[in-house]
């Protein structure tokens, strides 16, 4: 089986080839320019590197959230339109799920920056089988909220993600079992997105929807709004 995975839901823009269990190529990059402008170039690229084709793909896979509104689109947008001319099957993939896959074993926190004081996480175990277990199921946290819910766990606890940042300050304080990943374990990867697809549900293009866990801050500043003039 030949996947075509996708992931556009943080500041990393990653895509990777991967044939059954093989992993054929990965690129990731991790700058200024947009998604829109940096995506179709690079999976051209991987085409042309690895000598295959859009015609030879068995499977399309993509991060469907939670992370960054925008991002989610471009890559949601991409996969639907490729899927949908190709007329082949999509795997939707959670973004913290995939962070988590960067683990061979122990207690994942994967934390995303979601804006207004909160973050994007959930808690997984890997190495308990092909695809990480999931503990505390996705949702948008505080802070504080998520470090009491972490109090209980006594081993390590691997934290990972754009929002570690927000959180670590904090979580030094009251958790004694927290690792801090390195910079290659701490954003999501094309390649572990591919692996995680092998085993995941499939849909048609049209039926994919983006997982974005909350409404986005423009949304909810509208809200606001209109209660304020009521």
């Amino acid at each position: 089986m030949l996947i075509l995975a996708i992931d556009t839901t943080t500041s990393v823009c990653s895509v990777a080839l991967a044939k059954d269990d093989r992993l054929l190529g990965e690129i990731s990059t991790d700058l200024p320019r947009t998604h829109s402008q940096r995506l179709m170039p690079m999976v051209e690229t991987l085409f042309a590197e690895t000598a295959t084709k859009p015609e030879d793909l068995d499977l399309l896979a993509v991060t469907r959230g939670p992370g960054s509104f925008t991002g989610l689109r471009i890559g949601i947008a991409t996969v639907k339109g490729m899927g949908l001319a190709l007329d082949l099957p999509v795997a939707g993939v959670s973004t913290l799920q995939v962070l988590a896959h960067n683990f061979s074993q122990g207690l994942v926190c994967p934390v995303l920056n979601a804006r207004l004081d909160q973050v994007y996480t959930a808690l997984y175990r890997s190495g308990t089988g092909p695809v990480p277990e999931n503990i505390i199921p996705e949702h948008p946290a505080s802070v504080e909220d998520l470090l009491a819910e972490l109090r209980e766990y006594k081993e390590p606890i691997w934290f990972c993600g754009d929002g570690v940042d927000l959180v670590y300050p904090a979580a030094v304080q009251v958790l004694t079992t927290l690792v801090r990943a390195p910079f290659h374990l701490n954003r999501p990867r094309a390649a572990a997105l591919a692996d995680l697809a092998r085993q995941a549900p499939t849909c048609s293009a049209d039926a994919l929807t983006p997982l974005y866990l909350r409404d986005s801050q423009a949304e909810i500043q509208l809200r606001q709004r209109e209660k304020n003039e009521a």
